[in-house]
């Protein structure tokens, strides 16, 4: 069951204002690649976190009420990890094979076209855009902060669940769209898998999809910087 509890009206009210707020800061922060900015993705996530962090102070919610916990021990932590990591490595091959064989193939992300060339600079990127803004970003804003302020705005039952795994899912792809419409429904089709994954597999626990979520890029971003 999610940690915030839907169900009166104040409580979907405030879910409804949470959204709206972190929506404009992500959109008006996304938008700014329209104005050559660099790193644009990274900087939507932080300040769409740092937005949500804000409101949760202001309603004395805590990160942990979002799923930023274990789920259990050790042991459990990695093998959900291993498995969300195996998921989304699979999901996204079949999406991107699907999307090929049609003749729409995504293009590259900003991420791996702008790969800096010496180690130096891959490793912070590993760092800041994998790690930070991937793993740890994506992670807590999406499947944690959305997904749960999404649930308590539609309410209780498993209509309103799905619908709230749907909803961050319709979002996160569209954060994806300069990968074209495929890159977009590729992503979304992720979200949707991952944010399955976190409300059962995972137990609502974001680190086990944090580590996970961590090594797929990295093994991705270090196989793209070898060629």
């Amino acid at each position: 069951m999610p940690f915030i509890r839907p169900g009166d009206k104040t409580t979907r009210r405030s879910a409804f204002i949470d959204i709206s707020i972190v929506g404009v800061v992500f959109w008006s922060v996304w938008s700014l690649r329209f104005a050559g900015v660099q790193n644009v993705g990274l900087w939507t996530v932080l300040a769409s976190i740092g937005a949500g962090a804000g409101l949760m102070a202001l309603r004395n919610e805590s990160w942990r009420d979002f799923g930023l916990r274990t789920g259990g021990d050790t042991r459990f932590v990695v093998s959900r990890a291993a498995e969300f990591a195996g998921l989304a490595f699979f999901t996204g091959i079949a999406v991107i094979g699907i999307a090929t064989a049609i003749g729409y193939p995504p293009s590259k992300s900003a991420v791996l076209v702008q790969q800096p060339d010496t180690l130096s600079g891959f490793l912070l990127d590993l760092l800041f855009g994998v790690w930070i803004g991937a793993a740890i970003g994506e992670e807590l804003l999406f499947r944690g902060f959305l997904l749960t302020k999404f649930t308590s705005l539609f309410g209780d039952g498993r209509l309103a669940l799905s619908l709230a795994i749907l909803a961050q899912a319709i979002w996160f792809g569209a954060g994806h769209i300069s990968q074209g419409i495929s890159g977009m429904i590729m992503a979304g089709t992720i979200g949707a898998v991952v944010g399955v994954f976190f409300v059962t597999r995972a137990r609502r626990a974001l680190l086990p999809l944090i580590i996970g979520h961590g090594f797929v890029d990295t093994v991705s971003q270090t196989i793209y910087f070898l060629k």
